[in-house]
């Protein structure tokens, strides 16, 4: 059913939903190791009210039903109950039928990942949120579109069936008319073209950018159009959409894509010395590591504020307190945090990613 890390199953138990096979497994592996970097550093210190930790780690293989089915087995499961749910990596169109399940059952729910609006409307006691809206990164794009390519003409390429890309795109555009640039971009809607070359052809004649939107292979299939089209042409995309398909399929061609991420928090002097402590026990959690290890700190700070793990005294526990983030100092009103985790800007060469943003 699941995969348990570490000894047999105890009284407190965490669960990382997260995919562990396909194009987004790498990042699936970092909220895991992110978290077990958290499990294993409070259990060297006596575990929670003196009992040690579990990690179990969930494949839900990005898929809705999986999710949900997965949800089930561990709202009913009595002999290693859930104290708490790390995810799902992957919100998809079942998201608040997975909170429902976790919260009818008693389980505290942290996700990690950024949400459309009617996701982030969904609210539980026990469901916290460290991200915010899908749409924020729009804000973080156009700051760095004004601060480096100004007067430069953007190609916005999205699947107009997806509320999620959708909800990008209304970002996007709301930040460059408000600042007098909407002549400055130029929006795209796959569904209206059959043929990527026919798309390519026209994105590479009339605009310097693009921001590609939608699933791994066809943004990925794009942008080798679009390279073949014009290879100096500056191209987005959003690394937890392309997952590993994007650098698998331009191959040398992904050297120069700017990917549109988490901050990794490196350089924040809020995580530094976090950082540094982790480091000298021999373990740097990495992009979405950090968030999974966040979740873990948070919760057991939750805990031990509550001297309980009783799912409506954690609720009242988060309502009454502010938290010391990675990012920040956050305070939480219905789950929703007042200082979301945000987005960085990235940018990939000779195989490595740099943060410049």
């Amino acid at each position: 059913m699941w995969l348990l890390l570490g000894e047999a199953f105890a009284t407190v138990n965490i669960a990382v939903v997260a995919p562990m096979e396909g194009e987004f497994a790498l990042l699936g592996e970092e909220l895991i190791d992110g978290a077990q970097i958290a499990v294993d550093d409070l259990n060297s210190q006596g575990g929670i009210n003196g009992q040690k930790i579990n990690l179990i780690k969930v494949d839900d293989q990005c898929n809705d039903m999986l999710a949900i089915s997965k949800a089930q087995m561990m709202a009913v499961a009595k002999d290693n109950k859930m104290n708490l749910v790390i995810g799902p990596f992957c919100n998809g169109n079942e998201f608040a039928n997975v909170a429902s399940i976790y919260a009818k059952s008693g389980i505290m729910q942290i996700v990690p990942m950024v949400l459309d609006s009617s996701q982030f409307d969904v609210n539980y006691k026990g469901l916290i949120k460290l991200a915010g809206l899908e749409k924020e990164q729009g804000k973080t794009f156009f700051d760095y579109y004004q601060s480096n390519f100004e007067d430069k003409k953007v190609a916005l390429v999205y699947d107009a069936s997806s509320r999620k890309q959708v909800e990008v795109v209304a970002g996007i555009q709301k930040n460059f008319t408000d600042a007098n640039r909407s002549l400055f971009l130029e929006s795209y809607n796959l569904l209206n073209y059959a043929d990527m070359e026919d798309l390519a052809e026209e994105i590479a004649k009339q605009n310097q950018i693009a921001y590609l939107l939608g699933g791994a292979n066809q943004v990925s299939e794009l942008a080798k159009e679009i390279r073949y089209e014009n290879k100096d042409l500056i191209l987005f995309v959003n690394r937890y959409q392309v997952g590993t398909v994007y650098e698998k399929e331009l191959g040398d061609w992904a050297d120069g894509t700017y990917f549109m991420a988490f901050s990794s928090l490196k350089d924040d002097p809020d995580f530094t010395e976090t950082l540094v402590q982790l480091r000298l026990k021999g373990a740097e959690p990495r992009g979405v590591g950090v968030y999974g290890y966040a979740a873990v700190k948070l919760w057991a700070i939750i805990v031990n504020k509550a001297n309980s793990f009783n799912y409506s005294a954690l609720g009242k526990i988060l309502n009454k307190y502010r938290f010391k983030m990675p990012w920040g100092e956050v305070g939480f009103k219905n789950g929703n945090p007042d200082k979301p985790a945000g987005y960085g800007v990235y940018v990939l060469e000779n195989g490595e990613y740099t943060q410049v943003y």
